[in-house]
């Protein structure tokens, strides 16, 4: 991912809430040292100026700019050295199911998801970046044969309980554990993600401009940024609308799932359709369950891996495709791009399951839980890599954050 780009494009800082490039390539090496060295084989530290410098509590994002990181020809020499010692532990490691860590290789997992996470973040400063044209377009997409949607069409989720989360201890992170019973009434969700066309009726409508549409939260923060449309977004000469994604300007495709929404702005387009966000509850029984299922599915389609046919994930299309494209992909339900495209706001604060046990590290996870500023997005985004892919993935991140890929589903209550 980082060949093509100059050393300048790493060191620089596209935006205070996204670390310079060169911070992630050096993080994900310190981190595979740190559980994969150290913690299953005693080694001692490379250098401890590495887990200073890159340990993400010490140093916060509008910081690590400041740091004499590693340049990129020393991160790598570091992280292929890391990854050298890995590769000849493990010809004779054993990978002991009484030890946690090693479980049906747990760690190495973990490791392996870390470093797609950082891929994805990755992208979003990319996506920040205020130069032109920095590189040549992708090549075409490649999406499955589109077909005649309605994009507002809807589908009836019936109430009743349901398991929620996962016991999953291989490849699932300890906020998706453990599975427990919980019940929502019978709701109404959007079959597809909201596309452009529907938001860019709010933005014409002035929903921007209307108060009434906002939490007071929501509307100091678009007080106080001036947002008046989604990131990205450009209006054209005489109407319409382009947008821009790494650096090029190109029409705005009404029938793509709307894309770089803050919690707010979704909250606020929620208001605007007389709906609201689901509850990632509300979200995990539409992608996991069906009629008559008697267990959750591992992805909405069933447990087989994902491919092109089935979501738009893994950086296939460098961007959202069209409603429309994934019949296969539908949840027992009739729900459709639910993983893929853009992650997906819910109303729910960030917090563990009944029963929630950290592992292996209380940084991952619960030093969130607990803050209202956080929400849960659910899903995946066309950037996310099938290892990561799944309908029990958490993410999470401030009401007010939206460089990520996020885009927004709607709910209704049904009486």
């Amino acid at each position: 991912m980082m060949a093509p780009l100059g050393e300048n494009v790493l060191h620089i800082q596209h935006n205070s809430i996204m670390s310079p490039l060169v911070w992630d390539l050096g993080h994900v090496g310190n981190f595979e040292e740190v559980w994969l060295l150290r913690e299953l084989d005693g080694r001692p530290a490379h250098d401890l100026a590495y887990d200073e410098m890159y340990n993400p509590f010490d140093n916060p994002r509008w910081v690590r700019g400041d740091l004499p990181l590693l340049n990129r020809t020393d991160a790598l020499e570091y992280i292929n050295g890391v990854r050298g010692d890995v590769l000849e532990m493990l010809r004779g490691i054993d990978l002991d199911p009484g030890e946690p860590l090693l479980r049906d290789g747990f760690v190495f997992t973990m490791a392996i998801q870390h470093e797609a996470q950082h891929q994805e973040t990755i992208l979003q400063a990319l996506d920040m970046r205020e130069d032109l044209a920095p590189y040549a377009l992708a090549s075409p997409r490649r999406v499955p044969a589109g077909r005649s949607v309605d994009d507002s069409e809807t589908m009836v989720i019936p109430g009743g309980p349901f398991l929620f989360g996962t016991n999953n201890s291989t490849e699932a992170y300890d906020n998706e554990r453990p599975s427990h019973e919980v019940e929502v009434p019978t709701f109404a969700i959007d079959k597809y993600p909201v596309t452009n066309r529907r938001f860019a009726e709010f933005v014409d409508a002035g929903g921007y401009g209307r108060q009434e549409f906002w939490s007071d939260e929501g509307w100091d923060w678009r007080t106080g940024t001036e947002h008046e449309a989604p990131q990205g977004w450009t209006r054209q000469v005489g109407g319409g609308w382009l947008v821009r994604r790494f650096g090029h300007v190109v029409d705005l495709d009404p029938g793509e799932p709307v894309q770089h929404v803050s919690y707010h702005e979704a909250e606020a387009f929620a208001r605007f359709s007389d709906a609201r966000l689901p509850t990632e509850a509300e979200w995990e029984k539409s992608a996991s369950w069906g009629p008559d299922a008697q267990e959750p599915r591992i992805y909405p389609w069933g447990s087989a891996s994902p491919t092109p046919m089935h979501a738009n994930v893994a950086q296939h299309g460098w961007g959202p495709a069209p409603i429309g494209r994934y019949s296969q992909g539908a949840s027992a339900y009739g729900v459709e791009q639910l993983l893929g495209d853009v992650y997906e706001w819910t109303s729910s604060p960030f917090e563990g399951y009944p029963g929630f046990t950290s592992f292996p590290y209380p940084e991952y996870s619960e030093v969130f839980f607990g803050d209202s500023e956080y929400r849960v997005l659910r899903g995946a985004s066309w950037a996310t890599s099938t290892q990561v892919t799944r309908n029990t993935f958490r993410n999470w991140d401030y009401r007010i954050r939206r460089q990520i890929f996020s885009g927004i589903r709607l709910a209704w209550d049904e009486v």
